[in-house]
């Protein structure tokens, strides 16, 4: 399974792909927002997306959206450290095939990422 990360914490994005790496799931992309991602889209499949809500300057949940109109067949999980019933559903409203809450363990990362499939 390919996946992108996109997150604006390099930290996150090291240690996700760490645990993702490790347990036998190919990181194929990274980035801290969105114009990246799509410009990879153009040219590589990735089979899911996990996607952080806030960044300097994108709405993640715009980002949701836009990605599900243009790849809807990319599995898109949710990574957030909000945890309100407004984030949840607008996101399910977006499309989002999952919501990951931060902060979260290995066995919650892996449990996530593997129901993606």
């Amino acid at each position: 399974m390919k996946i992108a990360l996109v997150d604006d914490s390099g930290i996150l994005r090291s240690a996700i792909r760490n645990v993702l790496e490790s347990s036998g799931f190919e990181v194929a992309f990274e980035a801290d927002g969105s114009h990246a991602l799509f410009d990879h889209l153009k040219n590589t499949r990735v089979d899911a997306v996990l996607l952080d809500v806030f960044f300097p300057t994108e709405n993640g949940l715009d980002i949701l959206a836009k990605l599900k109109a243009t790849y809807p067949a990319v599995k898109v999980l949710i990574v957030t450290g909000l945890q309100q019933n407004t984030v949840l559903e607008e996101a399910q409203k977006r499309g989002a095939d999952g919501v990951l809450y931060k902060p979260f363990d290995t066995d919650e990362l892996l449990g996530a990422v593997t129901r993606l499939k």
